[in-house]
Parts: C-alpha cells; structure tokens; sequence
C-alpha cells in the first residue's frame, strides 16, 4: 500500500502499481514462450505469436481507456476519458490477438485453442501480479469494513476516499484468486485443452461477487440497485455475465464435438 518503490530520485519516483504490472507482462510472455516451446512450436513460430502479443497489448491499453470512460460518461453524463480497467484490456487485447494472428500468423502450426489456452493462463498469472501493484497503489479498493479482514491505507486512492477507515482489501483478495486459479489451470489435469472456458466461467463469477464489495467509483450499466457505494449491476458485472455464457457455449461446442466423434 505505499504506491513508490523508493523516495524521488533525479526527481522521479518509480511507482509500484507501474513495476508490478511490467513484471507481471513479462512473466506471462516468459510463461507463454516456455508453454509454446513445449507444445512443439518453432522458435520462428513462438517470436512471431510474441510480437503479436505485444502488438495486442498496445490495443488493449487503449481499449481499456475507451470501454471505462464509456461507462463513467453514462454517469456523469458528459464525455470523460476513463483509466485502465481490468476487462476492457481484456476485451480489447483477446480481440486484437485474434485479429492479428489471423493477419500476421499464416504458419501450419495454428491450433487456436491451444494457442488461447496458453495465452489465457499466462493473462491469468499477469492479473495476479498486477492485482498486488493495484494494492500498492490503493486503486480497485475495497467498501469500508468492521471486520477482521479490514486495513487501512495510508496513501493513494484508496486513503483519499476513506481516510483512516478500514476497508476490505479486494485487490488482495482478487490476487489471491487468481493465483489459485493459475495453479489449477496448470496442475488440474481434467482442465487441460479447456483453460479457456474454465476462467470464462470461474473469473466471470468471481467478478460478479467482488464486485459488490468494490468500493471505487464502477461507473454505470444499468441502475437498477444503489447503495451507499455503488450502482448494480456495475458494468464489470455485466461484462463478466457475458463472459459466463461464452464459457458455457464454448463448454456445450466442446461436448457435442466430443459427442459426434464417440
């Protein structure tokens, strides 16, 4: 919870959130490299889908500003520019991905669904990391708690909108998650060639819940439940919902592939 990894240097400080998002980027690029060397892909091969990952971060970032102030402009009623949300990145990043493996990408050795698998665990493991640095940050904070699992934040966001209260530490709680889910993703084997719909499914219902413990501004969706705090559903929960039935398709698409070959 102290956004600066040391005091100002040359007149620069270096912010934690920033350091811990870069190396959570590298980790996934350095995962997906040894998964794809392991699937039997080319060095050629595994270079290319990695400038192409790159090239899909790039779309995301800007996505993520776009999709967030779309719905904070439902709110405040006037056009804002938003900051970097977890799920427009997503949208945006997967959405480039495959448009650009489909530009770029012509190699034989183009199993999509592997490639996905690998990439979805490998985002799962960058969210982890980057969930920490949210927490350095005091960003993506938690409503105001009484109980034990409450802190408080001494600096950043966070501190600013609930200044010595204790509230929930749901960037903690979400990087927790994540981390569990990357075990499963790589050590349960009945998920194997099913990555995709497995953190589909089981992000998109862990979203809807945190959600509702998220005390940061989530911008509108539909207002169909207020509280002291927030709107419901926000439009994370929303995008999750979707992300649920994708998953479920994709699920239902992979047994009746199954069924048609037995």
């Amino acid at each position: 919870m102290y956004p600066f990894l040391l005091p100002e240097i040359f007149g620069y400080n270096i912010p934690m959130y920033d350091l811990l998002v870069f190396i959570g980027l590298f980790l996934m690029i350095v995962y997906v490299v040894k998964r794809l060397d392991k699937e039997g892909f080319s060095k050629q091969q595994t270079n290319r889908i990695v400038y192409i990952i790159v090239g899909s971060l790039l779309c995301a970032l800007g996505f993520s500003f776009l999709l967030d102030g779309v719905f904070h402009s439902i709110k405040e009623g006037t056009w804002t520019f938003g900051t970097v949300s977890f799920l427009g990145a997503l949208i945006g990043g997967v959405g480039a991905f495959l448009i650009l493996m489909k530009l770029f990408y012509k190699d034989d050795n183009k199993d999509m669904r592997k490639i996905m698998n690998i990439l979805i665990t490998g985002v799962v493991l960058a969210h982890a990391i980057g969930r920490l640095g949210c927490y350095c940050a005091g960003c993506c904070y938690g409503i105001p708690t009484n109980s034990f699992l409450g802190v408080i934040f001494p600096h950043g966001h966070a501190h600013d909108a609930f200044p010595n209260q204790t509230i929930f530490p749901t960037q903690l709680f979400e990087a927790f998650f994540l981390s569990m889910l990357f075990i499963v993703l790589n050590r349960v084997h009945s998920f194997k060639n099913r990555e995709l719909e497995v953190y589909l499914i089981g992000y998109g219902i862990w979203r809807i819940m945190i959600e509702f413990i998220r005390g940061d501004d989530r911008g509108i969706f539909l207002s169909l439940i207020e509280t002291q705090y927030n709107v419901y559903p926000t439009p994370s929960q929303g995008i999750s919902l979707l992300m649920i039935i994708l998953g479920g398709f994709l699920v239902y698409r992979h047994m009746s592939h199954h069924k048609d070959l037995s």
